[in-house]
C-alpha cells in the first residue's frame, strides 16, 4: 500500500513571531550550554528511570556472618527515583531511588523478621561526545552510596548485625543491583541522545 501524503506542511509560519534576523545572536558557547539545559532536565531524567520503578527484588538467602552462621533473604521493590539539579559549571543531577524490603534472616534455627528501607543515591552527568551525542554519564554506585535504615520485628536489629552485617550486605547487593540496572539496554538509549540523528530525522520530516 503506497504511503499517504500529508496535505498540510509538517511546520507551519508564525506571523507574529520574531524573523531570524531580528533575534539576537550569541557565542557557539553559551547556545551549547542553553542546549544542554533544553535538552536534559529533571523532567527526561525522571522519565529515562521510570522503568525502574515497581521492579520486584529477590535477594537470597544467602550465608553472612562468621563462618556463614546465619542467613539473609530479602523481598521487595523499587520504588519512584526523584531527581534534582545540582548548581555549578556542569549539568548535573543528584538521583535518590528507595527501595523497600522485607527480610527475614534465619539464625540458630530462628527466623527474624526485619523491615527495611534504603536510599541509593546517584550523580549524573550530562556529557558531550564526538560526534554531536549528549551522554548522561552514570558512575555505578558502591555501598558507601546506599542508606540503610532497619526496622526490627523481635530481635533488636543492632543486636543481630552484630552478627550477620545485615546493613553491609543489604549495601553491597543493593549497589550492584543498582549498577546493572542503570546499564540495561532500555536505560542505556535513554542516556545516549544522537543529536545529528534527530536533527536528520527532522529535517526528513519537515522536507
Amino acid at each position: 500500500m503506497a504511503s499517504s501524503v500529508p496535505t498540510t506542511p509538517a511546520m507551519t509560519h508564525n506571523p507574529d513571531a520574531p524573523s531570524p534576523e531580528s533575534r539576537t545572536e550569541y557565542s557557539y558557547e553559551a547556545f551549547g550550554r542553553d542546549f544542554f539545559e533544553t535538552a536534559v532536565t529533571t523532567d527526561r531524567i525522571q522519565a529515562a528511570l521510570a522503568s525502574l520503578t515497581g521492579n520486584a527484588i529477590d535477594f537470597g538467602p544467602r550465608n553472612v556472618g562468621p563462618a556463614g552462621l546465619a542467613s539473609i533473604k530479602a523481598k521487595g521493590e523499587i520504588r519512584e527515583p526523584s531527581v534534582s539539579s545540582v548548581e555549578g559549571d556542569l549539568i548535573q543531577f543528584s538521583v535518590v531511588i528507595p527501595i523497600y524490603l522485607e527480610l527475614t534472616v534465619r539464625l540458630a534455627a530462628h527466623d527474624h523478621r526485619f523491615r527495611a528501607d534504603l536510599r541509593a543515591k546517584l550523580s549524573l552527568t550530562a556529557r558531550a561526545k564526538r560526534p554531536l551525542h549528549v551522554f548522561i554519564d552514570i558512575p555505578a554506585p558502591s555501598e558507601k552510596d546506599v542508606e540503610v535504615k532497619i526496622e526490627a520485628q523481635g530481635l533488636r536489629a543492632s543486636v543481630l548485625d552484630g552478627v550477620a552485617d545485615v546493613d553491609g550486605e543489604l549495601r553491597r547487593f543493593v549497589a550492584r543491583y543498582i549498577a546493572k540496572e542503570i546499564e540495561k539496554p532500555n536505560i542505556r538509549s535513554m542516556r545516549d541522545i544522537d543529536v545529528r540523528r534527530a536533527l536528520e530525522k527532522n529535517w526528513e520530516d519537515t522536507a
